[in-house]
C-alpha cells in the first residue's frame, strides 16, 4: 500500500513536471469568441407582424431571411446577423468576427424596422382621415420598412417598377446569383455589366448601370437625400416617378412619400395621380405611412 501511494505521488509530480505545458486546454476552460448582442428598444405601439411580413415577401434567398418575427442578414461567406423583437425591443445578435461592425449594424437595422418614428404622433394624424381610422384602428404602429443598404434599396426599387413583388424578388435573386455570386453586386459591378441579361427590358437595365456609374463617381449621399433622389432619377431614361417616390420612402426616408400611381394604393382607393393625391393630403407630412396602410388592407 504504501508502495502504491509513493508510485501515484511521484507519477503525478513528474507528469505535471514534464507535459503538463503541452496539454491543450480542456473544452471546458477553452474560452471562444462570444457574440455579440444589442437590445434596440422600440416605441410601442409596433406592428411588427406587417413589418416581417413585409420583409419575407420581399427576401432573397442566400441573402436574407425571415422565419415569423426573426430576420436574418448575411454580412458575408460565414456570418449573419439576427434580429428578433422580445420585450418591446429588437434584440441584434451579431457574430464575433463582425464585433467591430456593431453601430453601424445597429444603425442598419434601426433603419429597416423604422425605430425612429413615433407612432403616437402619425397614428393620431393619420386616425383623423375617415378612409384610414378603422385600419389605424386595427393595426397601429405600422411602420415604413427601411433598406439594409442604399445602393441595394435603389437597385430593387428600379427592378420592382411595372412588376409585382414576386416577379422583383425573382430578378433581384437572379441579379444575385448571376452578378454578386449569391450577394448583392456592388455599384462597380452593376456599373459595367449588362444588367438586362438577367430578364429587364434593355433601357431598364442601362438606368440600374447609370445609377451604379453615379455612385462610382459620387458615392451615395444623394441617394439619403429623398430630394435630391428623386432628381437624379427624373435624369435617368427609363426611371419612372413610381420608382422615385418608392426609392425616395424606404431609402432617402422621406415619411411624407407618395407613390400615387402604386397599383396597391390605386386598387385600394379607386384613385390615382392627382385624385389619390388630394386624398392623401390631410395624413401630410405622413402620407408614406398611409401609403402602408393601404398596402396592408390589400396584401399582395
Amino acid at each position: 500500500t504504501h508502495f502504491r501511494t509513493h508510485f501515484r505521488t511521484h507519477f503525478r509530480t513528474h507528469f505535471r513536471t514534464h507535459y503538463s505545458g503541452a496539454m491543450p486546454p480542456s473544452p471546458a476552460t477553452s474560452r471562444q469568441p462570444s457574440a455579440t448582442k444589442r437590445h434596440l428598444p422600440l416605441r410601442l405601439p409596433f406592428d411588427a407582424g406587417w413589418l416581417f411580413s413585409f420583409l419575407a415577401g420581399r427576401a432573397v434567398p442566400g441573402v436574407e431571411t425571415v422565419d415569423g418575427c426573426c430576420y436574418r442578414r448575411r454580412l458575408d461567406a460565414h456570418q449573419w446577423i439576427e434580429v428578433r423583437v422580445s420585450n418591446h425591443a429588437l434584440d441584434i445578435t451579431i457574430p464575433p468576427g463582425a464585433a467591430a461592425r456593431t453601430e453601424d449594424i445597429v444603425a442598419r437595422v434601426g433603419r429597416i424596422f423604422d425605430t425612429g418614428a413615433d407612432p403616437e404622433v402619425i397614428d393620431r394624424r393619420l386616425a383623423a382621415h375617415p378612409k384610414l381610422a378603422p385600419m389605424v384602428r386595427a393595426a397601429p404602429g405600422v411602420r415604413v420598412p427601411g433598406v439594409w443598404e442604399p445602393f441595394e434599396g435603389v437597385v430593387r426599387a428600379i427592378l420592382g417598377q411595372q412588376v409585382s413583388v414576386t416577379r422583383a424578388t425573382a430578378l433581384a435573386t437572379t441579379l444575385c446569383e448571376r452578378l454578386g455570386h449569391g450577394a448583392f453586386p456592388g455599384p462597380r459591378t452593376l456599373a459595367d455589366a449588362d444588367v438586362a441579361a438577367i430578364g429587364l427590358p434593355g433601357m431598364r437595365g442601362r438606368a440600374i448601370s447609370a445609377v451604379a456609374t453615379r455612385v462610382v463617381e459620387e458615392g451615395v449621399a444623394w441617394l439619403h437625400d429623398a430630394d435630391a433622389l428623386r432628381v437624379g432619377f427624373a435624369e435617368i431614361p427609363g426611371l419612372g416617378p413610381w420608382t422615385a417616390e418608392y426609392a425616395a420612402m424606404r431609402v432617402g426616408r422621406d415619411p411624407d412619400a407618395f407613390p400615387d400611381s402604386d397599383w396597391g394604393v390605386v386598387k385600394a382607393l379607386g384613385l390615382k395621380g392627382p385624385a389619390a393625391r388630394r386624398w392623401a393630403a390631410p395624413c401630410r407630412p405622413w402620407r408614406a405611412y398611409a401609403v402602408m396602410h393601404l398596402w396592408r388592407s390589400r396584401p399582395g
